[in-house]
């Protein structure tokens, strides 16, 4: 018994290890606003369009629509992310990635059907 005790404590610990490196940063930035750019598959070839995220912050949550045209245009999508440092990072069902906000720019990867590039800029 003092084995498997031991071997549960070790896993435990690795546990509560993994959980305190996964935290989030408190966030540096608000990315709430109007929020419009474009995209491009990375492949460009197969294509890109223009891209818009309202998006409202509470916290380190953040939460809106979002509109994409082009080839793969869409209606408004809801969207959620975590503010982290100065980024965003999108989280859903169809939609994931990460985008690094610079004042009123944010870009970066975010993959749907496929991964695309990412850059926006607030509206004032």
């Amino acid at each position: 018994m003092g084995l498997a005790r031991r071997h549960l404590a070790g896993v435990l610990a690795l546990v509560v290890a993994g959980c305190a490196s996964a935290s989030m940063a408190p966030p540096t930035v608000d990315v709430s606003g109007k929020w419009r750019g474009t995209w491009a598959f990375e492949n460009a070839a197969v294509g890109g369009g223009d891209v818009q995220m309202d998006l409202k912050q509470v916290g380190p949550d953040a939460s809106g629509n979002l509109t994409v045209s082009g080839p793969t245009s869409s209606r408004p999508t809801y969207v959620e992310g975590t503010v982290s440092g100065s980024s965003l990072i999108l989280k859903g069902t169809y939609l994931s990635g990460t985008l690094a906000v610079n004042g009123d720019e944010m870009k970066g990867v975010v993959s749907g059907i496929m991964p695309a590039n990412v850059i926006l800029r607030r509206q004032k």
